[in-house]
């Protein structure tokens, strides 16, 4: 074996047996806990698909250099956690992932540079062309990249560890004897069905995006994002060929809040569609005609094709006046997903032979939304077609809730004005949330649009949409700008539009206003939750603790912190000290809560607490197959009906109560007296009214 991986796997072995074995901390846990006939191999495996998790993160969520810290923490706790050890300390994570990271640099797959000029500028990682390569998995080791897959179906949940993992079915949680007392609520009873429904993979596909490759990602592309991306892909068929054509299950875990993830990286249902496309029910269920109709709605919504006025006109199948609607909402394009959804289905039906054409060449739109998705629809399509009604299909079929965070903070203050902007109630053509907050900042904003002439898409798209929908979780002005700016650059709204990241501040400050005025019961909801925190907090407790109605035990804690450098070292560079925040602690050295980040935070977790009961209680009663990512939940197409009805069901159930504000003060404040906290007026939304919307989720 000559191949990156194993020169990786000498390095660090011949490194371990020579001189500087005795002088090196991570050699020296290695050597404390690691036998030395230990599969170097599979170390390096881990290790490069930790540093490959981090490198994503970073693409998707600011674009930034990739920080060696980072880096150097995933690295370390992937391979001390692949050797067996649970409580390392910090200094041995960096030293681990550090001597991996030194391995990498030595053998030219990655180069270190200061982020910035100054000797305490952090260091930052590139990847050289040879880094991909490190996807290149020996066929032998691609088995030890299934982490968190199985070929046999998962035991029934008995306790807090999952047997065949190791790892917590609560990531915070250590007690076996509280997690033992939530064995019969719902949110057990939910990952205990979600990790023993049976998968397999669309092996056509599989060999499809092997042949096409090129179509998915840029060879040619020389930037660490096009590295990055590439070795992604590897790693997504890598899992994919070793899994081949095996039935297989894959591992649960939760966070605090009590969302739910899935163990397995890259390929995995919340993965992107180059990995979620390739999923298939392993067990098919007779289409039928509602099954049809819903496989025609996810095909249109999979290719998400987009109409300008003048195209609309040519469309006189369209059941509704889409031409009106788009004028007064200052828009002049719109996508198929915004359509009513007998649309939806009529545009499958209408574009039938393109989409027929695809599955018998066996063809990736590179223009559709999402084009793995796309095919895998494709060639449903054309075995119900080809065989008839008792056709089986095996594919999940989603439907998406509508600004989830917003549809939970609107129900909870019952706004009839939010509501409607997130089809809590129903309406024939689905209202654009994003949209109404643009109009709103762009009252505010004048002339600054005005110099501009930018059209409504774009604002909507690049200023208002992400802002917009991570206000509901709390972020801040700061944040929003960022978030702001990043998208403007990928758009290229920062050269067309020359928009700056001065621009970005006063956008995002005056966006916050536009939600304000937008949703003010859900903003009033916030602050009520961030007062009955603060009460908490100014009553001496240092942790805010309440149970979901799905029966998860939330324990959320906020911790002062400051900043602590550990030191390591890497050959060709020397001394790196990596700094990282670690909890202040007292003398007796109890952790001391962060007062102002408690309260901001509450809010947000308690909502994603909320939505994750919500589907906790939705997969209690739906008796069908399901998957989720968190507001997605997928079924099969002839059971899509009554998905919908129990997602709507009970959600109504959730929050029909004569005052949410009442519960909330249940759940988080029952045994506290004096609570003086002013409830906010409950709005006139009738939050019933959900079970007849089309669109809450759809």
């Amino acid at each position: 074996m000559t191949n990156a991986i194993h020169k990786v796997a000498e390095y660090i072995r011949s490194n371990r047996e020579g001189a500087r074995g005795r002088n090196h901390s991570g050699i020296e846990l290695l050597n404390r806990h690691v036998d030395y006939g230990v599969d170097y191999e599979e170390l390096v495996i881990a290790a490069v698909q930790a540093a490959q998790s981090v490198f994503l993160k970073s693409r998707r969520t600011h674009g930034k250099p990739f920080k060696l810290t980072a880096t150097s923490s995933a690295i370390g706790l992937a391979v001390v956690s692949r050797i067996g050890l649970t409580n390392s300390t910090y200094t041995e994570l960096f030293c681990v992932g550090d001597l991996f990271v030194e391995a990498f640099i030595i053998l030219g797959y990655m180069e270190l540079e200061r982020e910035y000029e100054g000797y305490r500028a952090p260091y930052v990682i590139y990847l050289t062309d040879t880094w991909e390569k490190l996807g290149d998995i020996p066929p032998a080791y691609e088995g030890s990249t299934l982490t968190g897959t199985s070929f046999r179906k998962f035991p029934r949940i008995t306790g807090l560890r999952n047997p065949i993992t190791k790892r917590p079915y609560i990531k915070r949680m250590t007690s076996e004897r509280d997690f033992n007392q939530c064995l019969d609520e719902p949110f057990v009873k939910a990952l205990d069905k979600l990790q023993r429904v049976p998968w397999r993979l669309n092996t056509t596909l599989v060999k499809a995006m092997r042949d096409n490759v090129s179509k998915f990602v840029d060879m040619k592309d020389s930037s660490d994002k096009g590295k990055s991306k590439r070795i992604e892909m590897k790693f997504v068929l890598n899992k994919a060929n070793a899994i081949g054509d095996q039935t297989f299950y894959q591992a649960v875990e939760c966070d605090y809040r009590g969302r739910v993830y899935y163990t397995e990286s890259f390929l995995n249902f919340q993965g992107s569609d180059i990995a979620k496309g390739l999923f298939e029910f392993d067990e098919g269920k007779r289409l039928g005609p509602r099954g049809y109709y819903w496989l025609c709605i996810h095909t249109a919504c999979s290719y998400n094709k987009s109409y300008t006025l003048d195209e609309l006109e040519t469309m006189p199948w369209l059941s509704k006046d889409y031409k009106t609607h788009l004028e007064e909402e200052g828009l002049d394009t719109i996508s198929v997903d915004k359509m009513t959804l007998d649309d939806r289905a009529q545009w499958t039906l209408k574009n039938i032979n393109m989409i027929l054409d695809s599955a018998k060449n066996l063809e990736f739109k590179m223009d559709a939304e999402k084009p793995v998705t796309l095919l895998a629809c494709a060639l449903d399509l054309k075995g119900y077609l080809d065989t008839g009604e008792d056709y089986k299909s095996h594919l999940p079929i989603p439907v998406d809730g509508s600004n989830n965070g917003w549809q939970h903070l609107a129900a909870m203050s019952k706004d009839k004005q939010a509501g409607e902007l997130v089809s809590l109630v129903p309406q024939e053509i689905q209202k654009d949330f994003y949209v109404q907050v643009a109009k709103r900042l762009i009252k505010r904003m004048p002339d600054w649009f005005a110099e501009r002439n930018m059209p409504m898409k774009c604002i909507r798209k690049g200023i208002a949409k992400r802002g917009s929908m991570t206000r509901a979780y709390s972020a801040g002005q700061r944040k929003i700008a960022e978030n702001m700016y990043h998208d403007c650059k990928v758009e290229g709204y920062h050269k067309k539009y020359k928009v700056t990241k001065e621009d970005c501040e006063l956008l995002a400050r005056n966006l916050i206003l536009a939600i304000n005025d937008t949703c003010v019961g859900p903003l009033k909801t916030m602050k009520f939750l961030q007062k009955v925190t603060n009460f908490i907090i100014e009553s001496g407790e240092t942790c805010l603790q309440w149970t979901t109605p799905s029966g998860f035990p939330v324990l959320y804690e906020v911790w002062k912190q400051k900043n602590m450098t550990f030191r390591s070292t890497i050959r060709t560079v020397g001394r790196i000290g990596h700094s990282v925040k670690i909890p202040v602690t007292t003398k007796e050295g109890n952790r001391i809560p962060c007062r102002r980040s408690f309260a901001s935070g509450c809010s947000p977790n308690f909502v994603h607490s909320m939505d994750a009961a919500h589907m906790a209680k939705v997969i209690e009663a739906f008796p069908g197959t399901f998957r989720a990512i968190h507001d997605s939940f997928s079924t099969h197409a002839c059971d899509i009906d009554k998905l919908v009805e129990h997602t709507k069901w009970q959600f109504a159930m959730l929050y029909n109560v004569n005052n949410f504000f009442d519960r909330i003060q249940s759940m988080l404040i029952e045994n506290f007296k004096g609570y003086s906290v002013q409830q906010p007026e409950l709005g006139t939304l009738k939050v019933e009214e959900v079970v007849s919307s089309d669109y809450f989720f759809s």
